[in-house]
């Protein structure tokens, strides 16, 4: 019976610091998160972890070898953000939390201090503490990318939660769907309008695969739960699908761009009709595949602008306004309303014989 092989010891932050110097660890290995994560608090509170020698949950490493240079890297599986916190406290980034001494561990001495407060003669204690404090470490032994990423998978689904997205970026990281997506992420129009989504949660990147899903299926798709969106993500990146995909990478990105330009042609103040969000975008996306897969050439931006401007003003006397009003209401990633919203927008530009 076949047993990951991997090994653990501890070593003292003093160590860890050693080596973050001469650039043993990879914090972004691709199934990471974007970024930072932890808000300033929780990661204050990590330290305040440290310095009362409580226990933290072991750092999960993947250790690399370069067979040429012989360089050892440690690549983080799970444990970034407590690290990360470590760091930003030495480099005064962040400080203890206040209330640091209001348990049997804390010292009022230490409550709000920050890295550099601890070479006062009266805290030099508490900074040789600090730097002993032992990190208990597993090593994971496999070249293999597809455990590497179950095991990350699985740490993350009973650790620190990653959201449904990020899970998928670690499982299907080096599929061509995801590539594809990523490179689709990049298009100008959807860069600069889904900036107010959590970019570090990668929710730009679901909704560019939602999008994407419309074109590979031919049809709207339901994101009313992730476990829908896993079951497409799970289709899409067998091998089958990534064999099509990677042959249609090139003719699915100028698609999607295509689809974007009609999008752009609409001549729509997204913000100032209040229409930014991912439900509205969905909305008009559909509404610019229509005419796309329809070969529909007509100019619609005035009727488009007008539609808006009576939703925006709550001039709900068209019955197409106020279908669309009702799609909006709840449930707005459900396909049953996708549609309704893509319908309505159809219907009250004159064209009812394509709805959807």
């Amino acid at each position: 019976m076949e047993r990951l092989n991997r090994s653990s010891n501890n070593i003292n932050i003093a160590s860890f610091w050693e080596n973050y110097q001469l650039g043993k660890y990879n914090f972004d290995p691709v199934y990471q998160r974007r970024g930072d994560v932890w808000n300033d608090q929780k990661k204050s509170f990590l330290i305040d972890t440290v310095m009362k020698n409580f226990p933290m949950p072991p750092i999960f490493l993947h250790q690399h070898i370069d067979s040429e240079t012989g360089k050892t890297i440690y690549e983080i599986i799970d444990g970034k953000q407590r690290l990360q916190s470590i760091v930003d406290f030495i480099k005064g980034e962040i400080s203890l939390p206040n209330n640091y001494s209001e348990d049997t561990f804390g010292n009022e001495s230490l409550n709000g201090i920050n890295f550099k407060d601890l070479d006062k003669d009266h805290l030099a204690e508490a900074k040789k503490m600090f730097w002993r404090y032992c990190i208990t470490i597993e090593y994971i032994d496999s070249e293999d990318p597809t455990i590497i990423n179950n095991i990350f998978d699985r740490l993350n689904r009973n650790g620190e939660p990653l959201n449904s997205q990020e899970l998928r970026k670690a499982k299907y990281h080096n599929s061509p769907f995801y590539m594809l997506i990523e490179d689709l992420n990049k298009t100008p129009f959807w860069q600069a309008n889904l900036q107010k989504l959590g970019i570090n949660r990668y929710d730009d990147i679901e909704f560019i695969s939602e999008l994407l899903l419309l074109i590979l299926k031919n049809e709207v798709n339901d994101a009313s739960s992730k476990d829908k969106l896993d079951g497409l993500y799970d289709i899409f990146c067998s091998e089958n699908q990534s064999l099509v995909i990677k042959e249609q990478y090139e003719e699915l990105k100028q698609k999607f761009q295509n689809i974007t330009n009609i999008l752009l042609g609409f001549n729509l103040n997204l913000a100032g009709y209040g229409i930014d969000s991912v439900s509205h975008l969905y909305g008009l996306w559909g509404f610019a595949w229509v005419l796309y897969q329809n070969g529909i050439n007509t100019d619609l931006s005035e009727k488009l602008n007008v539609f808006y401007s009576d939703l925006r003003n709550r001039i709900f006397e068209n019955e197409s306004i106020k279908a669309y009003r009702s799609s909006m209401q709840a449930n707005t990633k459900s396909k049953s309303y996708r549609i309704r919203r893509i319908n309505s927008l159809l219907s009250y530009c004159g064209l009812s014989d394509y709805q959807i």
